[in-house]
């Protein structure tokens, strides 16, 4: 049975990890905005990004292993890295709508003439996709609002997160001592 105690404790303990993951989301963020300008950063991206992803599952062990004294079950795992990765999303969110709001005045979407050029060309080929096609995808990425990529990448965050959590609750859970000693 779970009392309001423990709910309060497991939403307080991810809040903290979710703040720490969107860090490292905000930085993998930030290196690929840099990659425009510097392109030794686009390794840097997806490396954060791997980075945080081993981070939220070392939290999840570390909340079954401190907090709830070695014992977490499949549900109370896949809610608790749930929570930190709805966290983690809100907050990136939230820091990707003031960068596109403030920040950003259209360098992203300015990218658009990039298409036209060779190596651009040569690129799309290998995606299988015409300059037209990449011209229309940089277009409709150019009128969204900084609202509308904001919700684009929380929704995205958190159905990455829902697909996310659930190997690593099964690789978390851990029953109790007293429940093994059952099955002998």
């Amino acid at each position: 049975m779970t009392s309001h105690q423990d709910i309060e404790q497991m939403q307080a303990f991810a809040r903290i990890d979710g703040l720490w993951v969107a860090i490292f989301w905000i930085a993998s963020f930030a290196c690929f905005v840099g990659s425009f300008t510097y392109p030794a950063l686009a390794t840097s991206v997806l490396l954060i990004g791997a980075v945080s992803l081993v981070f939220a599952a070392m939290r999840v062990r570390r909340y079954r292993d401190n907090v709830r004294d070695g014992e977490l079950s499949f549900r109370r795992g896949f809610l608790y890295s749930m929570l930190i990765y709805l966290h983690a999303a809100l907050l990136f969110a939230m820091a990707q709508y003031v960068y596109f709001r403030f920040l950003d005045n259209g360098f992203i979407a300015n990218y658009r003439d990039l298409v036209s050029t060779d190596d651009f060309k040569e690129m799309a080929k290998g995606f299988g996709m015409s300059e037209i096609d990449w011209k229309v995808v940089m277009d409709n990425l150019a009128s969204l609002r900084p609202i509308d990529l904001a919700l684009q990448f929380f929704t995205t965050n958190v159905f990455m997160g829902f697909f996310v959590s659930l190997p690593v609750a099964l690789i978390m859970k851990r029953s109790s001592k007293k429940e093994n000693n059952n099955y002998q």
